[in-house]
């Protein structure tokens, strides 16, 4: 769980509809850099600067439930 001024800091940088998007997918707000996107339509982030230790890269899945 994020800290309270984590949240509003990331919540000011990735705006509104993008905060209710993390909230819903991941539950948890980050604000990174986007690095690439993979043949499957994930996009992986980074942020060396702001994050916790060891929490610095995540993935936003395009589909979050997979259903071969």
């Amino acid at each position: 769980m994020s800290t309270i001024m984590r949240t509003l800091r990331n919540l000011r940088k990735i705006g509104i509809k993008e905060y209710a998007h993390q909230i819903q997918n991941i539950g948890d707000t980050k604000a990174g850099t986007y690095i690439a996107t993979d043949r499957y339509g994930n996009k992986y982030y980074e942020n060396q600067e702001q994050e916790l230790p060891l929490r610095t890269r995540w993935v936003d899945y395009k589909q979050q439930e997979y259903d071969p």
